[in-house]
């Protein structure tokens, strides 16, 4: 122990000092899963595609995933493998189109969406289960069944490309099982079973809500400065290497707490594996990371499995939040397993006490209950309850263990789990990581890599309307959307003919740095509200970006003004004795509503056509 203890803590510190030394010196956006960005940029977000999804970043997210996977630390690749797989297909598209005025970015954010599903796929070997995460996680503008296709091909190809490569990594005549395969899928289990897999479910639930509740604590940027600051201080350093010390404690602490067992010092992948496997016939009493649930004590059994679910959910809620490439989807599943293993044992153990017949579950060994069943169910409720994914898990499940027969318990374990964290909290951790923690005014390293954005430290702008629609809905009189908009005069606009003083580079700047706005309606002005188009905030940077003078009056110049439009605008211009001509494109929105419209109908076209803006006229206009 004296010496294999330092030969650990220095390999384990080691590779997450080198994981963070890339992270923070060569390519910061290479930090967390990349899930919730992706779902951004799918999204329409602005993001910086070029740098998100660029060679570099694939680079160094590999490299740097190797080495937080290798140092133990409680963080999965398969999330960040979504990353991985959209870098890729991005670069692909890069190459294939001769330049960016042939790149269609409706095609790009299409084949993003496929990319999506190939990640998950070859990260738990399930291509239908990628399929739908897609389309159960990924808002989308396309059709479902053309994204359904697409991601099906690719997920598809990536899958049998994997199975390819294994001869590399396993031999040629490697035993193909799946990723994660069970023994007990081949019986039946009994209706008694049903109360501890609902319980598994409940436990999922509330494990996704103080998860979520706990990471959102630790995450928040005012608490992350206090523990750096604290930690330079301690070590005497400077402040600019607080992240640094932060991942240097959390690397220590974990490698502290993870040692004293020899289960949890294995990966995570590997130890999830041990417990989706039954006891072997020829369990002996001398410890080893194949039979430690199998030891003659089934109360030191579940005190170590106790002592890991709670090392594990301190440790994942701090570290997921670090500046370290990694995901939260594995150690939500080993930390579901584990607790289903424990309930599994406590059944058993109660059945083998009470000899009650009602709970026997025959298997090849025995007529007992299998508590590696439990762990399979667990680990599905608890992604679940963290995710809060419903289909695309049950089928990841069956897909990784091979467990058909109980793809009913595992969804009575998943419902159950969707139900409990749906009535706890409304958001998932990615969006509640997105909501808290992306673009943030307060975020010096993030702030730095987002100095491209339209809306610089201002968070998404975007709104989900699909935890809140049922409740306006059903709160919400039939009233038409005039009685719900504020006043004209209270909009911010973009006006032709401006009534109160000259735009110039100057307020223009004030007027655009204020919201959280993606653009403008352009009008006359206000007296006389034609509406001549959408201005996006971008254009109209871009275009303020060549202007000098701060102080010179600016005309807009719009093509295609309608001639009532341009004579008042010839008329304004005569006053002025020297300005600025700003061409500006406005866009024409597609969906034009009137004032008498159904608000319900306006909710509605938002929530199901994805919209990002629409027109609404009087009648008579």
């Amino acid at each position: 122990m004296f010496v294999n203890f330092p030969i650990y803590i220095v390999f384990a510190v080691g590779f997450s000092l080198t994981a963070a030394y890339l992270t923070y010196n060569r390519v910061y956006l290479i930090r967390q899963s990349g899930i919730p960005e992706i779902k951004l940029i799918i999204a329409g977000f602005n993001l910086n595609i070029k740098e998100y999804l660029s060679v570099k970043t694939l680079y160094y997210k590999i490299i740097a995933l190797i080495f937080v996977v290798s140092s133990g630390l409680w963080l999965g690749k398969e999330g960040p493998l979504v990353h991985v797989s959209c870098c890729i297909f991005n670069i692909i598209y890069d190459l294939a189109t001769s330049s960016d005025n042939s790149r269609n970015e409706a095609i790009r954010r299409e084949l993003i969406s496929a990319a999506t599903a190939t990640g998950i796929s070859v990260a738990f070997d399930s291509p239908i289960g990628g399929v739908l995460f897609v389309l159960e996680s990924m808002p989308s503008f396309f059709i479902p069944t053309k994204i359904m296709w697409n991601s099906f091909v690719s997920a598809t190809i990536a899958v049998i490309a994997v199975s390819g490569f294994k001869v590399f990594t396993d031999g040629k005549n490697f035993n193909e099982k799946d990723l994660f395969q069970v023994s007990f899928g081949n019986f039946s289990w009994l209706f008694m079973e049903i109360i501890p897999f609902i319980l598994l479910g409940v436990l999922g639930g509330l494990y996704g809500h103080y998860f979520i509740k706990l990471n959102s604590k630790f995450s928040n940027i005012q608490f992350r400065r206090n523990v750096r600051t604290y930690l330079s201080k301690l070590f005497k350093t400077d402040a600019k290497y607080g992240p640094i010390l932060e991942i240097l404690m959390v690397a220590f602490v974990t490698t502290l707490l993870n040692f004293p067992l020899e289960i949890s010092k294995l990966p995570l992948n590997a130890y999830l594996n041990l417990l989706f496997k039954d006891c072997p016939k020829d369990a002996t009493p001398s410890l080893n990371s194949t039979n430690f649930m199998c030891l003659p004590s089934n109360g030191i059994t579940l005190l170590k499995l106790l002592y890991i679910v709670i090392e594990g959910f301190l440790l994942t809620s701090y570290t997921f939040g670090v500046d370290l490439p990694g995901g939260i989807l594995m150690p939500s599943l080993v930390l579901g397993a584990t607790t289903g293993r424990f309930l599994g044992i406590v059944s058993q153990s109660l059945q083998l006490k009470f000899n009650w017949e009602s709970l026997a579950t025959c298997t090849e060994q025995s007529c007992v209950v299998s508590p590696s069943s439990y762990a399979v169910i667990g680990a599905a409720s608890f992604m679940t309850g963290v995710t809060k994914l419903t289909m695309c898990v049950v089928v990841i499940m069956f897909e990784m263990t091979g467990a058909v027969t109980y793809v009913l318990p595992i969804m009575c374990g998943v419902m159950t789990s969707k139900f409990v964290n749906d009535w706890l909290c409304p958001n998932n951790i990615y969006d509640t990581w997105l909501q808290n923690n992306f673009n943030q005014k307060d975020d010096d390293y993030d702030l730095q890599q987002s100095q491209n954005l339209v809306n610089h430290g201002k968070g998404t702008g975007l709104i989900s309307f699909l935890n809140s629609t049922s409740t306006i809905k059903t709160k919400l009189p039939d009233i038409s959307v005039k009685s719900l908009m504020i006043p004209l005069n209270q909009v911010k606009c973009l006006c032709l003919i401006p009534e109160s003083g000259d735009y110039t580079l100057q307020n223009l700047t004030t007027f655009t740095g204020d919201d959280c706005h993606e653009g403008y309606p352009m009008i006359i002005n206000f007296a006389n509200p034609v509406f001549l188009g959408y201005v996006p905030k971008a254009h109209l940077l871009s275009k303020l970006a060549n202007l000098d003078d701060p102080t010179m009056p600016i005309s807009f110049q719009v093509p295609n003004l309608p001639t009532s439009a341009l004579s008042i605008q010839l008329h304004y211009e005569r006053k002025l004795n020297d300005f600025i001509h700003l061409d500006i494109t406005p866009t024409q929105s597609p969906f034009k509503f009137k004032e008498d419209t159904p608000g319900l109908l306006i909710i509605e076209a938002f929530e199901k056509l994805n919209l990002n803006k629409l027109v609404i006229f009087k009648d008579d206009g």
